[in-house]
């Protein structure tokens, strides 16, 4: 089935790069250069130099480089590839559950592991998957049973075209040169069927484009990153300026469009400029340090205690002693007459004492108590208004001459006299001078006492000794009063100029909040002018920057044009190369399996070679196809990739055939046995009717292998043998012994049940028996042929006896198994434990009897 492709008339994908890159600039030249001498992609220092070219090329830097001449067409190579056979897979340890000890030897042709489900098979598979880091490949766990698990390792065992090597396994994936193995599993179907696939294999000609992309996309990378470095290289610029500043939006827009000549307007370079930012920071400072409001403050708390202190002199010099001096003998003497009335008046009355305040009090709460019963209109005039009895003509002299003392005139001149006396005294007394008292009291332990202290600390003596004499009714000092109107004339002085100086510093505090404005903005913008001279260099450098990274950006715009240039490059070369031959080759596949037509669209970006496979109306194949003809299909495209570069390792199926049915069974094991004649092979099955298939194709050329993968002995037990059976004489054998042992320690109906499964292996022995080694596997279940290469290996000297042995016993057998009916005579005999072992001795004597025949 192997495909003769034409390539007379091919177009060496490296003439197409050298062409393309002839007509390009000199450092695409460059890289096409290299990737086309070293067959590979640009080493580190190679793309920098790239870079660094393309640099030298715009102008950005002086040219030191040499000239890119243009790239003559190279020879091409062929590419040889020594061929990969697996020898052993031997001393798995760690790998799911399973037994240590199992050897697989591959053979060079078709090599079939067949098990059940659940014995191992897959262990072993995903060892294969490990190596070659297929698509399907999945996490290898241990035995999740044991305690502790173990590293996970295999021996494999190798030739790589005539040398024979050993790779210790760990449970790495894709390890050369086990990652050129070709793997087809149930998951993978899917890829195989929908995906768009990239080529597993890809020829080292049209490899070169991945790397011209590569290293276009560096100088890419490289450009974007130096214009990101420029524009953000000077962050810090910024904050060296004030954002009040008129050149702030100038520097916070710096860029490729600043106008230079503009901003430089603003440089003061003055030689004293640092000086007069100097002397213009100290008056800043001065005016925000705001003395005046301290001093207004101060100054407004000395008016307000020399304004009590002028009230209280003035007050004092306005006092007249000699007024108050007279009026306080004036009542003192209408007391003296009112108490000389009192005595007169009461001579005669018989009072209990003699009459006093206390008693006059007495007469006037009485007199009181009139008025109100008065007021209510209940007052009786001839009972005692206390008493409450009837009053005599003595009682009622007695309360005339009460009434004749309270309205006595005496009484009446007293009043008016106290309030007199109370009235000089009040504008004394009424004086508010706690702020002036609190003032003077700060400076009694002071030496720096104000100008005019004596005059403060005097009238406020004065004032607290003339209001202790009034409110304790004494004569008042005539000289307390001498001093206050030169106190007062002082002390209004020195008031109107504190007044006066307070108006003068609240003016100046209205002047220095504008002030301080302007000195401030003053400052702003000197600062700003100063240090644009001071960062001139750095705005130069900034602006040049910016300037160079639009230039980079505006150079970086083809760069997409560039790659998709090569990938057109590379889908041209890769139809050319790849697709043709894999669209050959897939129908040939499609043909020998009976798979689905379909088409097949080839996809190509950024230089990658893919492909997808379509229904009519682009229907996906997945969303039309049985499970079965989805299966056939991905295995057409799974094997038209493997022979699209030659065959050179191992080819691994497993499980290839489920949901199949018989016939595409047998077509898949006919193209597998096909390409087994060249190609070494392995296939993990579970389906007896494709194990058997398998190994009758394969009779004629005896390029075959078969193990049998069990878990009688623990999972992943390996077995070399002839072909497949659902039992073997070794599983028989032992659950032959094991029942009979069974029996042996029970007795009555459990024995006679165990004795009759005994029987019941005894007879599955015997037909086992008879297929594999009476007739050499002649004729053998599951097999499509009978194999009449093996009718004469048949000892037929020695079939007599041993089927005279194995047939009677087999009908013994027949009599006490529940599958066949039991004639009436014979239904109550029960088989015994000494016949079942008696006939078990038996077969196991005719089997060596016939083994041993004719050695």
């Amino acid at each position: 089935m192997k495909v003769e492709t034409a390539t007379s008339q091919r177009i060496d994908p490296r003439d197409l790069l050298s062409e393309w890159a002839n007509s390009s600039d000199e450092w695409v030249r460059y890289i096409v250069r290299h990737v086309l001498t070293g067959a590979g992609p640009l080493s580190s220092d190679e793309a920098a130099e790239a870079y660094a070219l393309f640099r030298q090329e715009k102008a950005f830097d002086s040219r030191e480089l040499p000239t890119e001449e243009p790239l003559a067409t190279l020879e091409s190579e062929d590419e040889a590839i020594e061929p990969l056979t697996l020898t052993s897979v031997a001393n798995v340890v760690g790998v799911n559950a399973l037994v240590e000890g199992g050897v697989i030897e591959p053979h060079a042709g078709l090599t079939i592991l067949f098990g059940e489900n659940g014995t191992g098979k897959t262990g072993y598979s995903r060892i294969f998957k490990a190596l070659a880091k297929s698509r399907t490949a999945d996490v290898i766990l241990g035995d999740i049973e044991a305690p502790s698990p173990k590293q996970q390792s295999a021996e494999i065992s190798y030739t790589l075209g005539s040398t024979t090597k050993t790779y210790t396994w760990t449970g790495g994936q894709g390890i050369a040169p086990f990652t050129r193995m070709s793997i087809f599993d149930s998951p993978s179907v899917s890829f195989h069927v929908d995906d768009d696939l990239e080529y597993v294999y890809v020829p080292a000609a049209l490899a070169l484009f991945n790397h011209v992309i590569a290293g276009i996309k560096s100088v890419q990378s490289a450009i974007d990153q130096a214009a990101h470095e420029l524009r953000s290289g000077h962050t810090g610029l910024l904050s060296r300026f004030t954002r009040t500043a008129t050149v702030y939006p100038l520097i916070e827009t710096l860029g490729a469009s600043t106008d230079l000549e503009h901003l430089k307007s603003f440089v003061d370079t003055g030689e004293d400029v640092d000086t007069r930012v100097a002397q213009l920071r100290r008056t800043v400072a001065a005016l925000e340090a705001d003395t005046i409001s301290a001093e207004i403050k101060i100054q407004q708390r000395v008016e307000r205690v020399l304004t009590q202190a002028s009230n209280a002199a003035t007050t004092l010099a306005d006092f007249n002693t000699d007024a108050y001096s007279r009026e306080r003998e004036a009542l003192h003497g209408l007391q003296k007459d009112y108490r000389a009335f009192r005595d007169s008046l009461f001579e005669a009355a018989d009072l209990p004492a003699d009459p006093d305040d206390t008693w006059s009090a007495f007469v006037t709460a009485g007199k009181a108590y009139e008025a109100h019963l008065v007021e209510l209109g209940v007052h009786d005039i001839d009972r005692c208004l206390y008493c409450r009895q009837p009053l005599d003509d003595a009682a009622r002299g007695l309360i005339n001459k009460y009434s004749e003392y309270l309205e006595d005139k005496i009484t009446a001149d007293i009043t008016a006299s106290k309030v007199r006396l109370d009235a000089f005294g009040e504008r004394i007394t009424s004086l508010e001078i706690r702020d002036a008292a609190t003032f003077a009291a700060e400076y009694d332990d002071t030496d720096d006492k104000p100008d005019y202290h004596l005059e403060l600390d005097r009238t406020l003596l004065s004032v607290a000794t003339i209001t202790k004499q009034l409110q304790a009714g004494a004569s008042i000092d005539s000289t307390l009063t001498e001093s206050a109107t030169t106190d007062a004339a002082t002390l209004n002085v020195v008031l109107t100029s504190t007044t006066s100086a307070l108006k003068e510093l609240r003016k100046q505090a209205a002047t220095r909040t504008e002030t301080l404005a302007t000195k401030r903005k003053e400052l702003v913008e000197l600062e700003a002018a100063a240090e644009l001279g001071k960062s001139w260099s750095l705005i130069e450098a900034q602006v040049r920057d910016a300037k160079e990274a639009d230039r980079l950006t505006l150079l970086a715009k083809p760069m997409p044009g560039l790659l998709r240039a090569v990938t057109g490059l590379a889908k041209t070369a890769s139809d050319q190369m790849i697709n043709e031959s894999f669209d050959a080759l897939f129908t040939e596949e499609c043909a020998a399996l009976r798979a689905p037509t379909l088409d097949i669209e080839f996809v190509g970006r950024q230089g990658l070679a893919k492909r997808r496979k379509v229904l009519t109306g682009k229907h996906k194949p997945s969303a039309v196809l049985s499970e079965g003809e989805q299966k056939v299909l991905a295995m057409a495209d799974f094997l038209a990739e493997a022979r699209l570069a030659g065959i050179t390792a191992p080819v691994i199926f497993d499980d290839p055939v489920s949901s199949l049915d018989h016939r595409r069974i047998n077509e898949v094991a006919q193209r597998v046995t096909l390409l087994a004649e060249t190609t070494q092979v392995i296939v993990f099955t579970h389906d007896i009717f494709f194990a058997s298939t398998l190994l009758a194709l394969m009779e004629t050329t005896k390029r075959c292998a078969y193990f049998q993968i069990t878990d009688e002995e623990g999972k992943g037990k390996i077995t070399r043998a002839t072909g497949p059976r659902w039992d073997s004489l070794g599983s028989i054998k032992k659950n032959i012994n094991e029942t009979i042992q069974a029996a042996t320690s029970q007795d009555g109906d459990a024995r006679a049940a165990l004795v009759r499964t005994g029987y019941d292996w005894i007879r599955a022995w015997c037909e086992v028996f008879t297929e594999t080694e009476l007739l050499q596997g002649v004729t053998q279940r599951y097999q499509p042929n009978v194999r009449m290469t093996n009718l004469p290996k048949i000892k037929a000297d020695a079939l007599p006896d041993a089927i005279e042995t194995v047939n009677r016993i087999f009908e013994e057998a027949c009599r006490y198994i529940d599958g066949h009916s039991q004639p009436l005579p014979t239904l109550g005999v029960s088989p015994t434990l000494g016949g079942l072992e008696t006939h078990w001795a038996e077969l196991t004597a005719a089997r060596t009897t016939y083994i041993n025949a004719d050695r």
